[in-house]
């Protein structure tokens, strides 16, 4: 049975919301930026890699962050100059 707000007062029971996810888990940020999860955790233990937080025992990555993150790794040129 679905709410509505005038049965109950809840007005979230019917709102769906279409935003981007903020928040990653480390083995979708492994995914995201395209390293293992155990090299995820190394790059935390050496605080070299991006910046995160924890609640309680999990893990998190603000996907802001991420992208901030890699804008500063050096660019490497490949030696043929391209594809």
């Amino acid at each position: 049975m679905s709410h509505t707000p005038a049965q109950d007062g809840n007005l979230t029971d019917n709102v769906s919301f279409n935003m981007p996810k903020r928040w990653l888990r480390a083995k979708e940020t492994a995914k995201y930026l395209g390293v293992s999860i155990p090299h995820l955790a190394r790059l935390r233990e050496l605080k070299k890699g991006p910046p995160y937080r924890k609640f309680g025992t999990v893990v998190l990555y603000d996907i802001r962050e991420l992208d901030a993150y890699v804008e500063t790794l050096p660019h490497v040129e490949t030696k043929g100059g391209g594809l």
